[in-house]
């Protein structure tokens, strides 16, 4: 399987990239592939990398007082795992494949040889990166609003 670099321009990158930027994010990139129900990332593991969705779609889980939490769930052109990979903690949830996923996986490591290679395609990367984390935010304060509203008996 190839990567599919017109996805990655238009989602990922939102410019045209080189041909040298492409070969060297060949080098970089893994792809991987995740049956339905199997877990990408799970909470309180390692993870250390960024996942491009390409296809498929995954649910986000995490335990809270004993419970199994759905927080979310990111469909193609999402990036997961990326508090992780920008901090190199442990998961803070599981991903689990919703569908049969197809993701383009890239490691601090390779993030750290692709600054050296091409500081713009990092750059790129990670600015996409903090723009989806900015939204998810985002929406995370609206959503601690409406919670907090409806506790104090303010009903959105």
């Amino acid at each position: 399987m190839a990567i599919d670099f017109n996805w990655l321009e238009e989602y990922i990158f939102h410019r045209t990239l080189t041909e040298d930027e492409k070969y060297n994010l060949e080098t970089f990139i893994t792809i991987e592939t995740f049956k339905n129900g199997t877990s990408i990332v799970v909470e309180n593991e390692p993870a250390g990398a960024l996942y491009l969705l390409r296809h498929g779609e995954v649910d986000v889980v995490l335990q809270f007082n004993g419970e199994t939490v759905h927080i979310a769930s990111a469909g193609e052109g999402s990036q997961l795992g990326d508090m992780a990979f920008l901090d190199d903690a442990t998961a803070t949830a599981t991903l689990i494949a919703k569908k049969d996923c197809v993701t383009y996986k890239i490691t601090r490591k390779a993030i750290a040889n692709l600054f050296a290679r091409h500081q713009a395609v990092a750059r790129d990367l990670l600015f996409n990166t903090l723009a989806n984390m900015s939204s998810n935010l985002r929406e995370l304060n609206f959503s601690n609003a409406a919670a907090t509203q409806y506790i104090r008996g303010c009903r959105v």
